[in-house]
């Protein structure tokens, strides 16, 4: 039997009575507040019996274990997004964990948010995926659970709450449709041609028609001791790291002793990649090989963050390091026998690391709502410790670049901001 925090027990009303008014709620809490216990509190406070809870696959195993522990009568189901279509109708509320990562893209709806979305077609036989898949959220009230439900603005919220059928914006019949109602219009110029742009919205209307949806917390409003701060650490790359870093920004192909074939940057995204590969001593080099693309992760010979951390933290239980890259695995892992190594976009949300003491981000992905999800991985309201999120970066080298951009300016690393400086 799990006991509630007062706080989650006093927002289960208020979100009991928000679902009841308008058919969903939207739990926009901070990282490790206690949405999902939340979530499973309002469904005890409303008529419904059978609940459907969709997650990303990784947070399904803190997702059963909570079940598990809490005492109801009510019927209880959890799967990952990936696999809803397996799912049948009988549901008749349905949690979306982690709405902004799976539902939310845009201008054009993502494949797992058109699934859901998609209504029954007669003469289809039921083991077809999208009539199993369409009767899910069709006219189920819905709870929707996210600490950065629009990170990268409002206009993620569209497809998100298009999921509904009480959608405050159901009379837009599609993204453009709405985005002439509430976005801020403007045209880049790529290759001669303008392309129009969707990244702009009147927050302050889009915010207005839906807030009534919505329960916002913070960790400080619900006196948490703790608060993540973050702690940069600046690495010193070796004379050959550092040259062989240079020469990519200005040759944009190089050949790494290790293998025979050149690592070539085709492109800006490709030359970002492997610049940021490089500062953790690894490379990715495509190969063609009986007419396919074949992928080569290379293991260099360069240590200088894994030596760092070795020096700073240890090899303990104690300690978590996420890294970016599955060569960075390969390489960490002949170097830490203990410590934690966690993929640090498949754990930036929805995983409990509040038993350990130190997290060292190795390196990022580029987005910002998993910067903030991911910073928030250690805590908890019953923590003692202190909180500190490592930061290894290079001074003026790409990670540092990513560092600025997703955690100072709040925006999303991309081509248009990447600066191909040397170090």
């Amino acid at each position: 039997m799990i006991t509630p925090w007062k706080h989650q027990v006093t927002i289960s009303e208020e979100g009991a009575a928000i679902i009841k008014e308008h058919m969903m709620v939207y739990l926009a809490m901070e990282e490790r507040t206690g949405k999902s216990l939340t979530a499973l509190l309002i469904a005890e406070k409303i008529n419904v019996k059978n609940i459907l809870i969709l997650t990303k696959k990784k947070a399904l195993k803190d997702w059963i274990i909570l079940l598990a522990k809490y005492d109801t009568k009510k019927y209880f189901s959890a799967t990952n997004y990936h696999m809803a279509w397996k799912k049948s109708a009988k549901y008749d509320l349905i949690v979306l964990d982690e709405s902004h990562n799976y539902i939310s893209s845009y201008p054009k709806i993502g494949s797992n948010c058109e699934q859901l979305k998609l209504q029954r077609k007669k003469g289809l036989p039921n083991k077809n995926i999208y009539d199993a898949v369409g009767r899910l959220c069709i006219d189920k009230p819905i709870i929707y659970l996210s600490a950065t439900p629009y990170a990268q603005g409002p206009q993620l919220l569209y497809h998100q709450l298009s999921v509904s059928s009480w959608s405050p914006f159901k009379n837009y019949g599609n993204f453009y449709h709405w985005f002439r109602q509430f976005g801020r219009p403007y045209t880049i110029e790529v290759r001669g041609r303008k392309v129009q742009q969707y990244d702009r919205c009147n927050q302050d209307l889009v915010i207005g028609t839906c807030e009534h949806l919505f329960i916002t917390k913070t960790r400080k409003e619900l006196d948490f001791a703790h608060d993540p701060v973050d702690k940069v650490h600046y690495i010193t790359l070796c004379g050959s790291t550092r040259k062989l870093y240079n020469e990519l920004i200005k040759e944009k192909l190089v050949f790494i002793d290790e293998f025979h074939e050149p690592l070539v940057c085709d492109t800006t995204m490709k030359l970002r990649v492997s610049l940021h590969m490089l500062e953790g001593g690894v490379a990715k080099i495509d190969t063609v090989e009986n007419g396919k693309i074949k992928a080569n992760y290379l293991v260099l010979a360069n240590k200088e963050k894994i030596d760092y951390v070795l020096k700073e933290f240890g090899d303990t239980p104690a300690l978590v390091i996420m890294y970016n890259y599955k060569a960075e695995l390969t390489k960490l892992t002949e170097c830490f026998k203990y410590a934690k190594l966690l993929q640090a976009t498949s754990y930036a949300e929805g995983v409990d690391l509040s038993g350990y003491k130190e997290l060292v981000i190795y390196s990022q992905d580029y987005s910002t709502a998993r910067h903030t999800q991911r910073r928030a991985r250690q805590c908890n309201k019953n923590r003692e410790l202190p909180i500190a999120i490592h930061y290894l970066l290079v001074k003026k080298a790409i990670s540092a670049q990513v560092y600025k951009t997703v955690s100072v300016n709040k925006r999303n690393f991309v081509d248009s901001v990447f600066e191909q400086e040397e170090i």
